[in-house]
């Protein structure tokens, strides 16, 4: 397995974690605050080349009912921004992640995290269920 780089995508801030070498591991990177669309893309594909990442899995924002709306229509706008530098990138339902997320960070003792470290996190959590799944499967 090669490196995967997760990302929660935001139109302010980006999530981002990345696993090992192995998909095994998964760690969470700073959050990328961007100004635009193009921002993030070149902020996302630089930190995935960077972390040699082979895979960008990008959390897609699905409503309740499975439908997507603008969100979704943004994060997989970036998706094709990304294959046409030459990125993989693969799409998962992302639904109730930053909810996740902020229960995880209470259930470590923090209280109030900013919004940055819940997107960091949304990724991270993003990426394990990936990871998890990969192994389950026995495939990436």
């Amino acid at each position: 397995m090669s490196r995967i780089l997760a990302v929660d995508w935001g139109t302010r801030r980006v999530g981002v974690a990345v696993s090992d070498p192995s998909g095994l591991v998964a760690r969470p990177l700073p959050t990328l605050n961007v100004k635009s669309a193009r921002d993030a893309r070149d902020q996302v594909e630089s930190t995935a080349r960077r972390e040699e990442a082979e895979l960008v899995l990008i959390g897609l924002p699905l409503n309740m009912d499975d439908t997507e709306g603008p969100a979704a229509a943004r994060a997989r706008s970036l998706g094709a921004a990304l294959e046409a530098q030459g990125l993989a990138v693969r799409f998962l339902d992302e639904r109730l992640t930053s909810d996740d997320a902020r229960r995880w960070l209470r259930e470590r003792g923090e209280t109030r995290p900013d919004s940055g470290r819940v997107d960091q996190v949304a990724a991270l959590l993003l990426l394990q269920e990936f990871l998890a799944e990969s192994d389950r499967s026995g495939r990436a």
